[in-house]
């Protein structure tokens, strides 16, 4: 497993003197997820305005950003995150700011995640790759990602260079952009002897870009598309790779492209660091440990007594229950 623990701890001592639990300024959801909705609401609104910060806001956003970007090897789920605050470098926010506050709130309550790889699993010896697109009217965003060993071991995340006229050709682009990473890849693992089991597939959810990799026709949609991007077509077309349709629901790569709720997040994460191989019971037990701190902070226990007198919290063992609500269950030892 390769981990960041003590950069991210630096940063933390650095930044929040250590202080990064729950409270009002630091709620709970924000050791969930890196970002949220807040973070594309302020994004869209330093990019209207690009408003000059003033000095200080800039020194203290640029060290912040900056030192975060470092993380992005070692913990590439806070990759989309990290591109909406790096676009916005020489006009942040306050807004902007305390969204980078929770990138590194988020690192922090999740410093021991890291990348895991096994020799052991169905795919740990095969090489594939999920591409995805996400489309804006100015420039979309590519992101892909390249699997071995049941983990990642590239992936990318980056504005796309040129302004795609539809969803396919930005899904096309970053075929291609992944198609030149593989290449590389694939050069790489025979030169240090490594033989690659089965096919390597390159997966995307997009059927019109699916569609365009198999078929040399072009339309009256897709006749403007510069030849470069259909560099995926031409290695299917030597044997050197596969496409393969995936559904969105199960494309890996929108951890790359999109600010995601905590649900396809956490799916998309587990994945991607492959953290199931990575547990340990220790690791488990700790986790269920600082979960039942948190709950002590907002709950109190009560005795089972039939007159329901309150007792202090250090001195009983009891069920666990909302004051002056029903009882939850659950025995605490």
């Amino acid at each position: 497993t390769i981990r960041a623990t003590s950069y991210i701890d630096s940063m933390g001592e650095r930044y929040l003197d250590g202080e990064y639990g729950v409270c009002k300024d630091m709620p709970g959801s924000w050791g969930e997820t890196p970002a949220d909705e807040e973070l594309e609401r302020a994004f869209e609104e330093a990019t209207m305005s690009r408003t000059p910060a003033s000095p200080d806001l800039f020194q203290r956003y640029n060290s912040l950003v900056g030192s975060e970007r470092h993380c992005v090897k070692y913990r590439p789920d806070i990759s989309a995150a990290m591109d909406l605050l790096g676009c916005c470098l020489t006009f942040p926010t306050e807004r902007l700011y305390r969204c980078a506050v929770r990138v590194l709130v988020y690192l922090l309550r999740t410093r021991r995640l890291g990348i895991t790889y096994t020799k052991h699993g169905e795919d740990a010896e095969r090489l594939f790759a999920r591409a995805d697109a996400n489309w804006r009217s100015t420039r979309s965003t590519t992101g892909f990602c390249i699997f071995l060993a049941n983990a990642v071991i590239a992936h990318k995340c980056q504005r796309q260079g040129c302004i795609a006229m539809s969803t396919t050709e930005a899904e096309l682009v970053a075929l291609a952009q992944c198609a030149i990473e593989m290449i590389y890849i694939i050069s790489l693992l025979k030169f240090i002897g490594y033989v690659c089991k089965g096919d390597v597939m390159v997966e995307t959810d997009n059927k019109g870009a699916y569609e365009l990799c198999h078929k040399y026709t072009s339309a009256q949609h897709t006749r403007h598309i510069d030849r470069k991007l259909f560099k995926l077509r031409e290695m299917r077309g030597a044997g050197i790779v596969k496409v393969q349709y995936i559904p969105t629901d199960e494309n890996t790569a929108d951890l790359f492209t999109k600010v995601l709720k905590r649900q396809p997040f956490e799916k998309h994460r587990k994945v991607v660091l492959n953290t199931g191989a990575g547990e340990s019971n220790d690791e488990v037990k700790q986790q269920r440990i600082a979960a039942l701190s948190a709950w002590k902070t907002k709950f109190v226990y009560k005795k089972q007594h039939h007159d329901n007198e309150e007792a202090p919290v250090s001195k009983v063992k009891g069920r666990l229950c909302l004051r002056g609500e029903r009882t939850l269950g659950g025995t605490l030892d």
